[in-house]
């Protein structure tokens, strides 16, 4: 009898560990929301990002997150599909034009001025494409999408790619006409409200969906809000709050901007409250990222609405600031709360890593470009491996190229832009990302062993991909173009005080790139070209306050002392005349690493032999790393890793331990530095009187255990019809 009763408590602790793991899944894709635009990586002093930053810590951030596409469309096709634009053949967002393309082409020929021609894009997504939507609906998943599609409208849209209800049904690039109610794109939702903003009320939307549908099985839900994309503008009363915070010397300083941020963060409080008050928290996984980098070439007045910095570009661009992605993702039962990685992962990660951990097959036929990153999840690294961002367009912003390709390899990053080289075929663009964070300085020249490997990669992959190429152009007009005008934007794009002629200029430079505490870094100036005497004002606007010591045109300070990879950033003000110039500089200060911290909720505990005990614990760590956590007692015979997620161990205080005083053992570690903490258990005799604190009964356990086995698997049964 008892083997039998063992079996079927571990039948049953199989069928509950089953029930834990989290079966519903929330996407959250911000749009235009740039990898500074939150404070989920170090503070930042404008803008205001609660609610984001707070759901964060109930999972891992990613540092180094990318999206394989710097603008909207082709990455939001990536989510659903698995596959770089390469491959889905959406390349950049011409979705409204009237022409139904569902690949991507080749053209053969192009303007004169031109040395390569740019790819025709795909215009809709293919709907015979088995998408994450449609995958998830054949294991009886409800699905819901709401916000921004802006991947076909009908027979192409959300409805037609696996989703149950599409909220607002509309397929255009951003919330034409405007944020706030009435909404001349959305005139099937009638406002709750005067002035409702559209976000707000897709995360009401959502929430009650959540609310109506989650005990009816599991669910997937995309929201995809509009925010923060233009059109720029918000709540008048929240644009005066952030004008009284803004500063000059902040690259960051568009009120507009920053309150259009903060309706985004207010929208993130309403969905995230319908897990909460459905008590499904520990059963959803959630996904947070943005499509692109954010918009810092658009003009509001006399500022651009936000900046990338320390990154380099932005949307639409082929810089780390164009793709680089703010991201997070929480997984009850895999992630550890507030836990930070470096590991590169790319949109694509998404589609395999979602299907494979709910243990859903992904279609053999469909080819997928991502890895399942569920390792990183659980603390540990993924080999190295090729990151690569396809948009052949060359749109006349900051900081363009023409049609390029790129790929970000074991801390290299290459970016090939096809037939506008001048000695060789094709421009090439180098950079030792892992140490310059601007990406300043090309290393093409330096290193061509690099440039090889990774040309090699980028080229096999577009290969094998079926890539729509740039041709070289057989009608250019040998030295039509001018390669001095790559990078320099339209004149739409140019703020007023850029729009000034001049000479003059001023070059910062920094003894340090990257510095550790403690360290001595200097940055000094040089000016050139000034026509009289030029002005030089400058501050510190992003990290922990340093005291600067001054010298002649240049300045030092001490690394301070910070807990995961902080920049110090200044600003300077450079005026002469009639010009004026702002430039910024960044310096990376390394991380100290620093025990993790634990706590128990007692320090003593008294039992009676033969109970079931729990203690409580809490564990921290300034460095974010993933910790793990021992418990050790040799009177227990005990030596066991615990389970981080549950802030709970539970154990049996055998009967033979009466009259006993023993200690348990917890330890902490990030795998550098580690705490300890003591529990001393006090056992007592049971008194006689009130009997054994556990049943003998060999029946009573077996009928309990089988009724509760065959319900539980009943209502499984029930649940997955």
């Amino acid at each position: 009898m008892r083997p039998l009763i063992v079996f079927l408590f571990i039948m049953i602790q199989a069928y509950a560990a089953w029930g834990a793991q989290p079966k519903n899944i929330i996407f959250i894709l911000a749009d235009d929301l740039g990898w500074n635009d939150t404070s989920i990586y170090q503070e930042n002093t404008f803008y205001e990002t609660p609610n984001i930053d707070a759901l964060a810590q109930k999972g891992m951030t990613f540092t180094h997150a990318f999206s394989n596409s710097p603008l909207c469309s082709p990455t939001r096709a990536s989510i659903l599909t698995g596959q770089t634009p390469a491959r889905h053949g959406i390349l950049n967002p011409n979705i409204e034009t009237p022409a139904v393309r569902l690949n991507a082409s080749e053209r053969q020929r192009g303007p004169s001025n031109q040395p390569s021609t740019a790819p025709l894009t795909a215009t809709r997504l293919d709907t015979a494409i088995p998408t994450l939507a449609k995958v998830l609906k054949s294991q009886n998943y409800k699905t819901a999408h709401f916000g921004k599609w802006h991947l076909g409208d009908s027979p192409y849209s959300a409805l037609e790619h696996g989703f149950d209800i599409d909220i607002p049904h509309f397929s255009g690039s951003g919330p034409y006409g405007g944020y706030f109610a009435p909404w001349r794109f959305a005139p099937n939702l009638v406002p709750t409200e005067p002035g409702e903003h559209i976000d707000a009320r897709l995360a009401k939307e959502a929430r009650q969906w959540i609310l109506n549908n989650h005990t009816s099985g599991p669910f997937f839900v995309n929201f995809w809000p509009f925010s923060v994309h233009a059109p720029f503008d918000a709540n008048q009363n929240d644009v005066n709050h952030f004008i009284e915070k803004r500063s000059p010397y902040n690259s960051q300083r568009s009120a507009t901007y920053a309150a259009m941020i903060k309706h985004f963060d207010d929208a993130i409080a309403i969905l995230y409250s319908a897990l909460v008050d459905a008590g499904i928290e520990n059963d959803t996984i959630i996904v947070f990222t943005s499509d692109n980098g954010g918009n810092m070439y658009d003009v509001l007045g006399e500022i651009h609405p936000t900046s990338n910095f320390p990154l380099r570009g932005g949307k639409a661009t082929q810089f780390d600031g164009g793709s680089r992605v703010p991201t997070f993702i929480i997984w009850p039962g895999l992630t550890q709360t507030n836990t930070l990685s470096a590991t590169p992962i790319q949109t694509v990660d998404f589609y395999p890593t979602l299907l494979n951990g709910l243990n859903i097959d992904t279609p053999s036929e469909h080819i997928v470009d991502g890895d399942d990153i569920r390792p990183v999840l659980q603390g540990e690294t993924l080999a190295p491996r090729p990151i690569i961002t396809y948009y052949p367009t060359m749109p006349r912003i900051p900081d363009w190229l023409p049609p390029s390709a790129t790929i970000i390899y074991d801390g290299w990053k290459l970016i090939k832009t096809f037939y506008y080289g001048t000695s060789d075929i094709h421009r090439y663009a180098l950079y030792n990302i892992s140490q310059d964070v601007g990406e300043a300085n090309n290393l093409s020249q330096l290193r061509p062993d690099k440039l090889l490997e990774l040309d090699s990669i980028l080229s096999s992959y577009l290969d094998n991909a079926g890539a729509a190429l740039p041709l070289e152009n057989p009608d250019y007009r040998t030295g039509a173009f001018n390669v001095d005008t790559i990078g320099k934007p339209a004149d739409q794009y140019l703020l007023p005080e850029e729009r000034v002629a001049s000479r003059f200029a001023i070059n910062l430079a920094s003894s340090d790139t990257d510095a550790k505490a403690g360290d001595t870094v200097t940055v000094s100036w040089q000016v050139a070209h000034a026509q009289d005497t030029a002005t030089i004002n400058y501050r510190q606007f992003m990290g922990p306050d340093t005291e600067l010591v001054t010298q002649e045109n240049a300045f030092s300070f001490v690394a301070p002392e910070v807990y995961t990879k902080t920049f110090v950033g200044f600003a300077f003000i450079a005026k002469s005349g009639g010009k004026t110039i702002r430039q910024q500089i960044a310096v990376g200060i390394e991380p100290v690493n620093v025990a993790p911290t634990l706590s128990l909720s007692s320090a003593t505990l008294n039992a009676k032999a033969g109970s079931d005990q729990n203690i409580s614990y809490t564990i921290s760590d300034e460095n974010k790393d993933r910790l793990t956590l021992h418990a050790k007692s040799a009177v227990l015979s005990l030596d066991e890793q615990l389970d981080v997620t549950d802030p709970t161990f539970r154990f049996e205080i055998p009967n033979s331990l009466a009259d006993t005083t023993f200690p348990i053992e917890f330890t902490v570690s990030d795998g550098q530095a580690e705490q300890s903490k003591v529990l001393q258990v006090t056992v007592s005799r049971l008194n006689q009187e009130s009997g054994s604190p556990k049943s003998t009964s060999g029946g009573g356990a077996l009928t309990w255990l089988l009724t509760f086995l065959c319900a539980g698997l009943w209502t499984r049964r029930v649940k997955r019809k």
